[in-house]
């Protein structure tokens, strides 16, 4: 006996196999991708604590030379690692937003913290490293060391805005205050039938 499939039947088939868009990541890249997102934000949290802790040690201490090589210290951990880190964090996040339902533009929270992160970018790339580099001339030895201080404010001021953005772009990954998505009546139907 065979079994004749009708065009109805076929359609209804159709719609119940769950079908995967082609733009977005299986569930196994999703998950690394975002996690080397976290890693590479948590990793740019660290370098600005570290940045903080240098700038703070290198203001206090008497010691000329080791005032002079935190400075060389701090100016290889930009380039090195808070850069880089910064541009690694800013990719995979949008990334994630285009591979993923998220979407780049769908939430406010989701723009506000790529706004954050060029902040960030900016902040380091453009202000941090030159101030950093001047300390590091300022503080060599035999050089003039006038208007120091007003650069290691600087610099610690704005390693504090860094930092302050990354708490809020970590508060919004967390929270997403904007609301999540909307979940489809299939996925509503699926969570009310476990009960």
């Amino acid at each position: 006996m065979s079994t004749v499939v009708t065009p109805s039947a076929a359609g209804t088939a159709a719609k119940a196999a769950p079908r995967r868009n082609p733009r977005h990541f299986s569930r196994g890249v999703r998950r690394a991708v975002n996690s080397a997102h976290v890693v590479t934000a948590v990793g740019l949290v660290g370098v600005e604590l570290v940045m903080v802790m240098l700038g703070l040690m290198a203001r206090n201490t008497g010691d000329d030379a080791v005032r002079h090589m935190t400075y060389e210290t701090m100016r290889s951990l930009v380039y090195a690692a808070g850069i880089p880190l910064a541009v690694l964090a800013l990719v995979s996040g949008v990334v994630l937003c285009l591979r993923t339902p998220w979407g780049l533009w769908k939430h406010l929270w989701i723009q506000v913290k790529i706004v954050l992160l060029f902040l960030v970018i900016g902040i380091g790339a453009g202000a941090v490293s030159q101030w950093v580099r001047t300390l590091e001339d300022k503080s060599a030895p035999g050089a003039d060391a006038s208007g120091i201080a007003t650069f290691q404010w600087l610099q610690l001021g704005a390693v504090g805005v860094q930092i302050t953005a990354l708490v809020v772009a970590t508060f919004l990954s967390v929270y997403k205050p904007s609301g999540s998505r909307r979940v489809s009546r299939d996925a509503r139907g699926r969570r009310a039938g476990r009960g």
